[in-house]
């Protein structure tokens, strides 16, 4: 029998290691200079069992110690994003057990995986190729155009190991971010204009084909090289697959074109007892389908695009999604938070999620950010207790 909740579960025991060498989003480097803060170092509790243990419970189907928090920071993950990869430079998100890097000195535009010139657009906090350049149009003879990394020389892996020997060895699960995925990194290539005219040719279908199954052995190579040297225990990867609007393409074309190399990547990760979220931003709830076709174990649907509780009634037992917090406005009691976080866990207990702080309300004025580590520690206990 499990042992029941009680509050020295928030006895701090330690910290968990700060990445020293990212750029928190939407920071700027202001005009004196300055680099802004890095994050406070983020308590460790005295739970029953570990994050990690709780994690991958939740992910074999068992019934957790509490409902699993994601997210980059102060949640039940540790983001992880080497700075060997010139894809983590080119977005300042370079999540690792290193020295800080002097932001200041690094160029707007760094050179990525098959030479794109990865442009950083700080309001964003992303970098992309900036349009109207593509480095291709059409994706015909595209193996003798485009210069895949060369893995054994542009990385040295024992430095990596090295670096993040206790970074990626904490009891929470260690969640490797992958920037461009397949979708993505066509687009940066050719322009997303010609990228979609390129799903319709039927004259260029097998070139795109043989363009993301090489793209997913790069992804599969680089996952595999990294697990020799580093505990991954997640995949964060990115492959946007919707507009504001809806999805960037049909459900029927994803599963042409992007289930079998992403399934391909799935298949691996899962085979090495890697859980893999798909990291895709804008309105996609119709190529959910897809996304489970992929084996893919999650999704963070965006809530001011999605109908996230829709999409978890629809596929509850087939997809786990992120549940977002509500609007904490300014003003909001502590027993008001209780009795939200409460409600919140009555809804979700049996539906299978995940929980996240929802980055839309960042932004809102009404909300009070400092209300959410009040939510998210009732979160925890009142799941606790339903579980128990």
């Amino acid at each position: 029998m499990r042992k029941q909740y009680d509050e020295s579960e928030w006895q701090v025991v330690g910290f968990y290691p700060v990445a020293q060498a990212m750029l928190a989003p939407g920071a700027v480097i202001k005009e004196d200079g300055k680099l802004p803060p890095l994050p406070p170092p983020t308590p460790k509790f005295a739970r029953p069992i570990s994050p990690l243990e709780n994690f991958q419970m939740f992910f074999r189907n068992e019934t957790p110690y509490w409902i699993p928090e994601v997210g980059w920071f102060n949640c039940d993950l540790v983001q992880f994003r080497p700075r060997q990869h010139p894809d983590n430079l080119a977005n300042r998100q370079c999540f690792d057990g290193g020295e800080p890097i002097d932001w200041r000195k690094v160029p707007l535009v760094v050179e990525g995986w098959l030479g794109l010139p990865l442009e950083f657009e700080p309001h964003s906090s992303g970098a992309i190729v900036r349009p109207g350049t593509p480095m291709l149009t059409e994706l015909y003879g595209w193996k003798d155009k485009v210069r895949f990394p060369d893995l054994d020389k542009e990385i040295d892996w024992a430095e990596v190991g090295r670096m993040n020997s206790e970074y990626c060895y904490t009891d929470k699960p260690t969640q490797l971010g992958i920037q461009l995925g397949l979708w993505e990194r066509m687009m940066n290539l050719m322009d997303v204009t010609n990228a979609a005219v390129a799903l319709m040719d039927p004259d260029q279908e097998q070139e795109v084909k043989s363009f993301l199954d090489a793209l997913a052995d790069l992804y599969i190579d680089y996952i595999g090289r990294l697990i020799k040297v580093c505990r991954i225990d997640a995949i964060h990867f990115h492959d946007d697959w919707g507009t504001q609007r809806g999805p960037f393409f049909s459900l029927e074309t994803a599963m042409e074109f992007f289930v079998p190399p992403m399934k391909k990547i799935v298949d691996f990760c899962h085979s090495n007892n890697i859980i893999f979220e798909h990291h895709c931003c804008g309105s996609a709830g119709k190529l959910v389908p897809a996304m489970i076709e992929t084996g893919s174990d999650f999704w963070n649907p965006q809530s001011y695009i999605n109908d996230i509780d829709a999409l978890i009634d629809e596929y509850q037992g087939r997809y786990t999604f992120a549940a977002h917090s509500p609007l904490l406005r300014h003003g909001t009691s502590e027993e008001t938070v209780r009795e939200m976080a409460k409600a919140f866990v009555d809804k979700y207990k049996d539906k299978h999620v995940v929980f996240i702080q929802d980055s839309a309300l960042r932004t809102n004025r009404e909300y009070d950010g400092s209300l959410y580590p009040i939510f998210k520690k009732y979160i925890y206990e009142f799941s606790r207790r339903a579980y128990s």
